[in-house]
């Protein structure tokens, strides 16, 4: 088995455990009784170290636990985008992101902080969110994988992630003084913009 094989299913492995916490942790908030991470990490018969690697606190898990129930499921979007092209459903990922964001932007603001706040402290911040935009986009561009070729596959999921979500979002309303809809078309113009480059770089090969 590849270096890069033995990877991946370390990677997927912590993903379903991760999803598994979130799953957890959500019955046992929507009971409305108090519980710690301990309380979840005994019911689901994993160690409080394993919690502990994912989330460092009982504010963040719960926070992502209430972003998670704002999402649509990442496998869900094979069904909405199944009769678009790459172009159509990476601007569809793109504003489904955007205007969730825009509609739950406290919650949003709220976790990113926590989070950061963890990193600034030494921990890793990836170790504690959910990484839905590139599920979702794996989802979504899966079929074209072979038209898009490797390493542009991951250079351009990797590039859209950074378009949507909640930190692009800051930088325009904070830093470039934007309102929700200016923001939206400039994200959406630049993802057009690096498309049609891949576009002519490929017709010029």
């Amino acid at each position: 088995m590849s270096n890069d094989n033995i990877s991946s299913g370390r990677i997927n492995q912590k993903l379903k455990t991760q999803q598994r916490i979130l799953e957890t942790a959500k019955k046992m908030l929507l009971s409305k009784k108090d519980f710690s991470l301990e309380d979840v990490a005994v019911k689901m018969q994993i160690s409080r170290a394993t919690i502990y690697r994912y989330y460092p606190n009982i504010d963040i898990l719960c926070l992502d636990v209430a972003i998670a129930m704002t999402n649509k499921d990442p496998e869900d979007f094979s069904f909405y985008v199944k009769d678009m092209d790459l172009k159509q459903s990476l601007l569809y990922v793109q504003d489904y992101f955007n205007t969730l964001i825009q509609k739950h932007e406290t919650p949003f603001r709220k976790y990113l902080s926590l989070v950061l706040d963890k990193s600034v402290k030494g921990e890793k911040a990836s170790a504690h969110r959910g990484g839905r935009r590139p599920k979702t986009l794996e989802v979504v561009m899966r079929p074209f994988h072979d038209e898009i070729g490797g390493k542009n596959y991951e250079n351009l999921k990797n590039i859209v992630t950074v378009l949507c979500g909640v930190e692009p979002l800051i930088v325009n309303k904070d830093v470039n003084q934007l309102n929700n809809k200016q923001s939206n078309d400039l994200l959406k113009w630049a993802l057009e913009m690096i498309l049609k480059g891949m576009a002519a770089d490929k017709k010029s090969k």
